[in-house]
């Protein structure tokens, strides 16, 4: 699905989530957060639904309305301005029955690449090189048959959390993920290299969906020179390789997919 498809899905769930009529109900922006955290993108989504018919959108202003969004004149000053600032206070949203075709439609289609098999990009974001890695292994990922790449991108709540990265970890048949420095530790043994907390987090998480869903989950871990084993993979055995530059790693990766050297378990 495509970014915007998603934040379209997003707004639908969550108007669905407050009621299955099809009269209009009460939004705001504040609504839709948890499930979209973009607010420009939230606001492209609505009034692109708005646009094709696939929502309806109105408000009262004071004891006054409901307005239609559509019926709003640009060329009288008081209307341009309710017209321009018409999300950004409580509104009224309404599924048309086409939109809800639509609707159903993408949840089909989420519904099916959920079920795909996806190789889960664990890789560092905090440097603008380190989310270009991950999106080129994630590309690399999609040369392969049968399953895709899936790098997951900053997650600010529970909600994205669960929806999104724990999802895609419960359903992965292959892990590739790349750890950069992020500073020294010290500790009553000394001081160490410390990587990615919440990279370590992710192969722990995909080692314990392993052991309970008994399958072999295939692993390359790239670990920049100097960081410490720690956690979890301290007690795991991985196919480790260390990196110096990131090119290394893209290097060595598209070399393993090329030899079949990492290949997942997928059915043709």
């Amino acid at each position: 699905m495509l970014p915007i498809e998603k934040v379209e899905l997003a707004i639908y769930r969550r108007i669905e989530s407050q009621s299955h009529s099809s009269a209009p109900i009460s939004a705001s922006l504040q609504m839709f957060s948890d499930a979209v955290q973009d607010q420009n993108a939230l606001v492209e989504a609505i009034l692109g639904l708005k646009a094709t018919g696939r929502i309806r959108l109105s408000k009262f202003v004071g004891t006054v309305g409901p307005y239609r969004y559509e019926d709003l004149d640009e060329s009288l000053p008081a209307e341009r301005d309710l017209k321009r600032n018409f999300l950004f206070s409580p509104f009224l949203i309404q599924i048309t029955p086409e939109g809800r075709k639509y609707f159903q439609a993408l949840e089909q289609r989420d519904e099916q690449e959920r079920r795909e098999p996806l190789v889960f990009i664990s890789c560092g974001q905090f440097h603008p090189h380190e989310r270009a890695l991950g999106e080129r292994l994630e590309r690399a990922v999609g040369e392969l048959p049968n399953c895709r790449g899936y790098f997951a991108q900053d997650q600010s709540s529970l909600q994205a959390l669960s929806d999104h990265v724990f999802r895609a970890l419960d359903r992965c048949v292959g892990l590739v993920a790349v750890m950069h420095h992020r500073g020294d530790v010290h500790t009553p043994n000394g001081r160490h290299v410390r990587g990615s907390v919440w990279i370590e987090q992710e192969i722990a998480i995909a080692a314990f969906v392993a052991a309970i869903q008994d399958k072999d989950i295939p692993v390359i871990l790239y670990v920049q020179k100097g960081i410490r084993r720690e956690g979890v993979r301290d007690f795991l055995i991985l196919n480790t390789v260390e990196f110096e530059e990131d090119s290394e790693v893209v290097t060595d990766f598209e070399s393993r997919l090329r030899g079949g050297r990492f290949k997942p378990p997928v059915s043709p």
